[in-house]
């Protein structure tokens, strides 16, 4: 069995050396500075700007970069980005990629470390969904920013792939839906992929409200007050239970 996002969530090489942007053409002597000759080594020149886009993207908040911003921040010359990305769209996809890759990690961890039934551990993954969102608040966006992976050249296989890290990623809370119906803890009247998208559209609405902070501003109030059961923990473990909360009630039924 496997979930299938119907509506598509579209759109490491070794470094070569690359000449440091330094100063052009000839000193008053006419002898080329050490700049100018010694070139400029990078051993992972991919991981470099992916983390050189990802900075950027959380010092200002938004998913908001040009290469040639990037290839700066890397400390290598502007032409450098397009030895592994064609434009800004190709390594908006590869970002997004590596997003749903590092969040199915973090609700595979979730799943595996909780103890208890079935639904006691796809609960657990609302929480580690939400945990995610917060601490990468500007790569969680970006990974639903469709429109940043426009682009006029064909762009087909990006979207097919970070199509497909979104789908694996949705298996974890797939295969917690089914485990939790063989177990009767809920419905089996209706299929394990109708479930998780219901509880993925859940999730994923809340943690836009708490990344907004709309939950506090609409409900005039702090998540305290929503929780049924207080208690005395962080802001973000109050907050995860609010999810819990949320991810129980739709899974009993409203």
């Amino acid at each position: 069995m496997r979930f299938r996002i119907a509506a598509k969530i579209d759109s490491v090489n070794m470094g070569l050396c690359y000449p440091y942007p330094g100063t052009v053409g000839p000193s008053r002597r006419g002898v080329v500075t050490n700049q100018e000759k010694r070139p400029y080594h990078h051993g992972d020149l991919r991981r470099a700007l992916l983390d050189a886009a990802l900075d950027l993207i959380a010092e200002r908040d938004i998913p908001d970069l040009t290469l040639r911003e990037v290839a700066r921040k890397a400390g290598v010359s502007h032409s450098a980005p397009y030895n592994h990305f064609s434009d800004k769209a190709d390594l908006i996809a590869a970002l997004a990629i590596e997003g749903f890759q590092k969040l199915e990690m973090a609700l595979n961890a979730a799943y595996q470390q909780t103890s208890g039934t079935p639904l006691a551990r796809t609960i657990a993954l609302g929480g580690a969904y939400l945990r995610f969102a917060l601490e990468h608040r500007a790569t969680y966006r970006l990974m639903f920013r469709t429109d940043l992976r426009q682009t006029d050249r064909d762009s087909h296989d990006d979207n097919e792939r970070v199509t497909a890290a979104a789908e694996s990623a949705l298996q974890v809370l797939l295969k917690g839906i089914s485990a939790s119906q063989a177990t009767g803890e809920i419905r089996r009247d209706t299929s394990a992929e109708m479930l998780t998208l219901t509880l993925w559209s859940a999730m994923h609405g809340l943690t836009v409200l708490v990344l907004d902070n709309l939950v506090d501003n609409f409900f005039l109030t702090k998540v305290d007050y929503l929780l049924v059961t207080k208690q005395n923990g962080s802001s973000l473990e109050r907050t995860e239970q609010l999810m819990a909360q949320v991810i129980h009630m739709v899974l009993q039924g409203l």
